[in-house]
């Protein structure tokens, strides 16, 4: 399968994101395991979600306007992963917070919705 090209940039704003995302989960689930936080564990699972809420407008400026089908391909993945991270706010979900990016059928060590959907793309 051949990737799809998409500004360097804009790449590299959302894979860094999902990094910072993969470290908020580790840190909340430590909170929640090891020291019964679960208001600590609210609070970055929620800076996850507001993180992934924002990734459009983050990753707009990295594209630079483009309108080829890859950068609209992009924008439309990051769109979806905005509006489920949304919908988990509004739904003040711990659990929908928790369980976004991750398919029922997830392992440890996979790659999570977010990692598959960039490894979909190449940076230019």
């Amino acid at each position: 399968m051949t990737k799809r090209s998409v500004p360097a940039a804009a790449f590299a704003v959302v894979r860094d994101a999902a990094g910072r995302i993969r470290e908020l989960e580790a840190q909340a689930g430590r909170l929640l395991h090891e020291s019964g936080d679960t208001a600590g564990h609210r609070r970055l699972l929620t800076e996850k979600c507001l993180i992934l809420e924002a990734l459009p407008e983050e990753a707009a400026a990295g594209l630079d306007g483009s309108a080829t089908p890859e950068a609209v391909a992009f924008t439309a993945g990051l769109e979806d992963f905005a509006r489920r991270a949304g919908l988990a706010l509004q739904l003040e979900s711990i659990f929908f917070m928790g369980a976004l990016l991750y398919p029922d059928d997830y392992q440890d060590g996979e790659p999570n919705d977010l990692e598959r959907f960039l490894e979909r793309f190449a940076a230019a």
